[in-house]
């Protein structure tokens, strides 16, 4: 079967967490006590990154074997289909970005702590989906002779898009505290998006395995495809807003922070294709009169006429509009030990449009010297479930930082065994 088929794409276009500063709690212990050693700089240029892939039933494995192209066996496939429920659903986030921050008293007359601009690239995708539609990708339809397949239920969202952002942050001390708080806005222009929910939908193979008695109801949008390679790709524009509130005590080294992020829209150009499909068929296969010379019997095959003349007759090209995953996060911090050697984070988050559950995370790091600090955490939720994570981070001196984090270390050793992998890169340089 060919990998490029349009429903091996609905569920599979692998493609949760934002990197920006200090604002995500899963990575405030990247540079949290080492960049005390730079306080009296001003601004700093950070290059951020992350990988994160999750699901509660897709292993690790089968999805580096599909994102590669590699071999997919039968038995990565019933690792799959083992764990499915009766909600499946898979998330992945591929971002990278770099951002400028600089401390100052006033911008525009307006009284700040600092501001900074961050240009970044947003590559988003997530999907519940029926598990009968991933056995019939990969495994094909023959375990359902005389049996009925139900493909209602799939919700997939993919959207790529790059992100130019603008924000303000204020500090306001009190005695032996501080409140914080900050507010930017991003311009966003569209690169690609594909939005597919499928409603009564089924597959019937008869026994003897002659045709296909196919129901389909299904809502497919999808931006412009002869215009959607490279970053110069320009289907659609949007605006978001990212915000938080922060409290800081100085004395017990505690700080309660809340995160609202991605809390916007992308509007799709008129160029984009709308389907809204409710339609019934058979397919009973091509006969072929002569296996030796097939040629008479092809030539008169139109697969435009006759197989999908249905999803041309409802096709609409037509401006939409897609709300952003927008993620909203709650974390704290404070020290465990009166040395400030061993730093306690603990977070839950959720995102919104985006087929997400409520994610949960807690780390314990600790300062091996006063510029190496090494960690581990334990998180569940999200679009996968338990993972267990490792983290180290350094003072390069002379101003640079670096921080590497994984979510789910057992994805290294047990890919076939785990749901979810993720990799994330921090470095600052301070100026």
């Amino acid at each position: 079967m060919n990998r490029t088929i349009h429903f091996l794409a609905l569920i599979l276009l692998f493609s949760s967490v934002k990197v920006f500063s200090q604002t995500n709690a899963i990575l405030a212990w990247d540079a949290y006590g080492m960049e005390e050693h730079y306080d009296t700089l001003k601004s700093y240029i950070g290059i951020n990154g992350n990988l994160l892939f999750g699901s509660t039933c897709i292993t690790a494995g089968f999805a580096n074997n599909f994102i590669s192209n590699s071999f997919i066996d039968t038995t990565m496939t019933k690792q799959v289909s083992s764990r499915f429920s009766s909600i499946n659903r898979m998330g992945y986030d591929l971002d990278e970005g770099i951002t400028y921050v600089h401390q100052k008293d006033t911008i525009f007359h307006i009284p700040v702590s600092g501001y900074f601009i961050a240009l970044r690239d947003r590559n988003h995708t997530d999907a519940v989906f029926p598990g009968d539609l991933f056995n019939i990708i990969f495994q094909g339809n023959a375990m359902y002779a005389a049996k009925i397949a139900h493909l209602d239920g799939l919700n997939l969202n993919a959207m790529h898009y790059q992100q130019l952002e603008f924000g303000l942050a204020k500090v306001f001390p009190i005695y032996k505290a501080s409140y914080s708080i900050g507010f930017a806005l991003s311009l966003l222009k569209g690169q690609s998006d594909l939005a597919i929910t499928t409603g009564n939908t089924t597959l019937g193979t008869p026994a003897t395995g002659d045709s296909l008695d196919i129901t389909l109801a299904a809502n497919i949008r999808q931006t412009d495809t002869t215009n959607s390679g490279g970053y110069g790709a320009f289907n659609g524009w949007g605006l978001s807003t990212d915000f938080y509130i922060k409290f800081y005590d100085s004395t017990s080294e505690m700080s309660v922070r809340l995160d609202v992020k991605d809390l916007g829209f992308i509007r799709w150009n008129s160029r984009s294709v709308s389907n809204n499909l409710d339609t019934t068929f058979t397919f009973s296969g091509i006969n072929v009169a002569n296996l030796l010379t097939p040629g008479d019997s092809l030539t008169s095959l139109s697969l435009d006429s006759n197989y999908t003349k249905a999803y041309h007759a409802h096709q609409e090209r037509q401006a939409y509009t897609t709300k952003l995953p927008a993620y909203i996060n709650l974390s704290f911090r404070m020290f465990l030990d009166e040395e400030n050697k061993m730093p306690l984070d603990a977070a839950i988050n959720f995102r919104l449009f985006a087929n997400y559950t409520p994610f949960v995370y807690g780390g314990i790091s600790y300062f091996i010297t006063n510029k190496t600090i090494i960690g581990g955490s334990v998180s569940y939720g999200g679009y996968r479930k338990l993972g267990f994570g490792i983290n180290i981070g350094g003072d390069l001196g002379k101003g640079y930082l670096i921080a590497l984090q994984t979510q789910n270390i057992e994805s290294i050793v047990l890919p076939n065994n785990v749901t979810g992998e993720a990799a994330l890169l921090s470095f600052k340089k301070f100026f």
